[in-house]
């Protein structure tokens, strides 16, 4: 009895103390993150409701991470695409040498964002039909007329303005496909990863740097292997997000749309990349 008092007495100060951290991390508020949710948006949906769903779909799908609305930062806003504030007004009439009136500029601007580039701008933005945004028709309409609403009055129905293309062909695809299969950098490419991720060393953007050097520092602060760390980071990145990065940005779904054959390929291109 004496032997088991002399082993316990030092070991009570310190399940005290995990016991209260376990009390303290039960006791807070738990929150569950859940993806934005599409919108389901009627044929008949007039313009200045679309425009409401519109405001919405730019704050849940990443597009300020980008850009800003603030009217008194200038045009160029200070962040890493155009400022968008009274954009209904200052593109009333379109740009030069390309679309001339809004409705034609904004289409344009959301199915070929690298159809016409603001003066001091990078070709970094992806069409917003594929990731990370992945907006519907109707989604895009509704984005058309809240931009609108800036500076202007909504005025797109559903039906006005065209469809996104569709697939250059089924031959064509099944290249893509086959380039995929083999080529790491075309399949970053086809999944948007370079619009958010820099491959160069200290060189940030939306989301952390790519080369090796940075990946493996990453990995060390998360105490994992190389590989373990980027998988986590694909399929699972709520799990841990570096500081000084946009939360909820990297979206939520690769897990389901990757192959285990393109992770892999994904994975080793990333952790034996150039440093």
């Amino acid at each position: 009895m004496t032997r088991l008092l002399a082993y316990a007495t030092p070991l009570a100060p310190a399940l005290a103390v995990i016991g209260f951290f376990v009390w303290f991390a039960n006791w807070i508020p738990q929150t569950r993150w859940s993806p934005p949710q599409k919108h389901t948006i009627a044929s008949d949906t007039s313009p200045a409701q679309l425009a409401a769903h519109g405001k919405e779909i730019v704050r849940q799908r990443g597009c300020l991470t980008c850009h800003t609305l603030e009217p008194g930062a200038g045009v160029k806003g200070h962040g890493r695409g155009p400022n968008l504030a009274n954009i209904g007004a200052r593109r009333s009439r379109g740009v030069e040498g390309g679309p001339a009136n809004l409705v034609e500029y904004l289409v344009q601007a959301l199915y070929e964002p690298g159809a016409y580039l603001v003066e001091g701008y990078a070709n970094i933005m992806p069409p917003s039909t594929g990731v990370p945004a992945k907006l519907t028709y109707e989604e895009v309409v509704a984005v058309v007329n809240y931009l609108q609403s800036l500076g202007g009055k909504p005025s797109v129905r559903v039906g006005n303005i065209p469809r996104p293309s569709g697939a250059p062909g089924a031959v064509a695809a099944a290249s893509a496909k086959q380039q995929e299969a083999k080529d790491p950098m075309a399949l970053l490419n086809s999944f948007a990863c370079l619009g958010c991720h820099s491959m160069e060393a200290g060189k940030a953007s939306v989301g952390p740097s790519l080369a090796a050097s940075e990946v493996k520092k990453a990995a060390a602060e998360r105490k994992q292997s190389v590989e373990a760390y980027l998988i986590e980071a694909i399929v699972d990145p709520k799990a841990y997000e570096r500081k000084g990065f946009a939360s909820g940005v990297m979206p939520q779904d690769y897990g389901s749309k990757l192959t285990a054959a393109q992770l892999k390929l994904m994975v080793d291109h990333l952790a034996g990349g150039k440093p």
